[in-house]
């Protein structure tokens, strides 16, 4: 039986300096999917200026209590943080970090003198209260990494991004059953995925339209669905390949609370987040007047 769609949502467009940003998750109906607990699209741009070496670390903000994972769908974006990690992450690549105790990060577009296309996706994962106070730990992840599965009767390929599907896993670590799962459907394929009754499931359309339990999902909308249900169709009814990304999890068994850039169980715990941040626990990030080595 086929899980019921409970509601689509549009985002709230907002800039962020030369990006426009379509917020997700949170909103009015929906406060998480599973883990998921903010989602953001960075919507599609084809010239967006990158950031001079000199200018480098402008963009630092912190996270504490999160798992944040960017996937590129167009463009390049490079990532830094204050525990010296470095890397530019291509189309079909992603960064993923777990902020544990406390990190000073950024994310922006590739550097170049003609700007460039971006278009990507963020999810924040919450983790579990006995991993917020951990060592962050950072990821970067190539499209290769991930494994590309291709689905009966030629309809496309499903790469799993977080999670498994079958033998087939990612490498990016799981904490409360949670996945993404990026669908590339060829025109006119159909596919039935399986899916857990007891999870929370929700479909993104990225671009274009793609056909969802017999109801069109439209670009840059999020539909969510209902429990039960063991099953949900995909059709592809264009003539170009329609992406669509399925993910969600199982719901959280812990309180939790987001304010700003950290995700902790209280506001006891949001107040700690933010008097480190202040006292510099974090630390920051520094390039030694050398351009960045991406």
């Amino acid at each position: 039986m086929e899980k019921a769609l409970l509601a689509t949502l549009e985002g709230r467009n907002a800039k962020v300096g030369a990006l426009l940003i379509n917020h997700l998750v949170p909103n009015r109906y929906v406060h998480a999917i599973g883990p998921f607990v903010l989602i953001d699209q960075i919507c599609p741009a084809s010239s967006v200026p990158g950031d001079k070496p000199s200018e480098a670390g402008k963009h630092a903000h912190p996270h504490r209590g999160v798992a944040t994972f960017s996937y590129i769908l167009d463009g390049e974006m490079e990532y830094a943080d204050s525990y010296g990690n470095r890397a530019t992450a291509k189309a079909g690549g992603a960064h993923w970090l777990m902020s544990g105790k406390g990190i000073m990060h950024e994310e922006i577009p590739r550097n170049t003198l003609q700007g460039h296309s971006l278009h990507a996706i963020q999810w924040w994962i919450n983790v579990p209260a006995a991993i917020k106070g951990e060592t962050p730990v950072y990821m970067f992840l190539d499209q290769s990494d991930f494994p590309n599965i291709m689905l009966p009767d030629d309809a496309g390929t499903a790469k799993v991004l977080i999670g498994h599907i079958g033998n087939d896993s990612s490498p990016v670590p799981v904490y409360n059953n949670h996945f993404i799962c990026h669908l590339r459907l060829t025109p006119g394929a159909k596919y039935t995925m399986p899916v857990e009754k007891r999870y929370e499931y929700a479909v993104f359309v990225p671009a274009g339209e793609a056909v969802v339990n017999g109801q069109k999902q439209g670009s840059s909308r999020l539909s969510v669905f209902d429990f039960g249900g063991d099953e949900i169709a995909f059709r592809n009814e264009e003539t170009h390949i329609a992406d669509i990304l399925l993910f969600g999890g199982a719901s959280q068994n812990e309180p939790f609370i987001a304010v700003g850039p950290f995700v902790m169980n209280n506001r006891g715990e949001i107040a700690d987040a933010y008097r480190d941040f202040f006292d510099g626990k974090y630390g920051s990030i520094t390039y030694q007047n050398t351009p960045r080595p991406f």
